[in-house]
């Protein structure tokens, strides 16, 4: 029993040593101006959660609605939205209409209305031959649609449009240019 309370004494007084050790180390290192490398780099103030490679897909009574991807999402808790980077989203239109993907370098995601800003070099392929460009697009994802107050590209088998603003509903393929209409229509020849 005797021994058993020395081995314990030398544990405890060991115990303290180790840790005045490490006191006088984290002290030193301070004062020296170097703080211990914590291997994290830090998050910007307005940013709560960070992510590498994020996936996110919409669903109503067991159907796809949309997929969203992107490169990076940082979190803003106090404003509930998610900036995406390299920013992938793909609207399904049902079988009649077909996919829509549409990219786009930075995205802000709305985590309450579920709507996506899409930003930079925002280009639209559908899969049944629909492609568009714009400067800056908004998915309204309660209505799927689309929508931008900028100068838009559209293309449509022989028929090329430019407008400023654009309605486009993802489900039926409705488009509405606002203002400043062109129109060209070049027929395809069968092959």
């Amino acid at each position: 029993m005797h021994k058993l309370n020395k081995i314990r004494r030398f544990l405890a007084v060991l115990a303290v040593l180790t840790s005045l050790l490490v006191i006088a180390t984290i002290a030193i290192r301070l004062r020296q101006g170097k703080a211990p490398d914590l291997g994290v780099a830090k998050l910007p103030v307005q940013v709560d959660v960070s992510l590498q490679k994020i996936h996110y897909t919409e669903t109503k009574e067991g159907a796809k609605r949309w997929d969203l991807s992107a490169e990076r999402a940082d979190y803003n808790k106090e404003t509930d939205t998610t900036s995406l980077s390299k920013v992938k989203l793909v609207v399904d239109g049902g079988d009649h209409v077909g996919e829509l993907q549409v990219t786009a370098d930075r995205a802000q995601y709305h985590n309450n209305t579920r709507d996506v800003l899409l930003e930079g070099n925002v280009r639209g392929v559908g899969s049944k031959g629909v492609e568009f460009t714009a400067p800056r697009i908004t998915y309204l994802a309660a209505r799927s649609l689309l929508q931008s107050a900028d100068r838009v590209h559209f293309v449509d088998g022989g028929l090329e449009l430019e407008g400023v603003g654009m309605e486009f509903q993802t489900k039926t393929r409705r488009l509405k240019l606002l203002k400043d209409v062109t129109a060209v229509y070049r027929p395809q020849v069968a092959r």
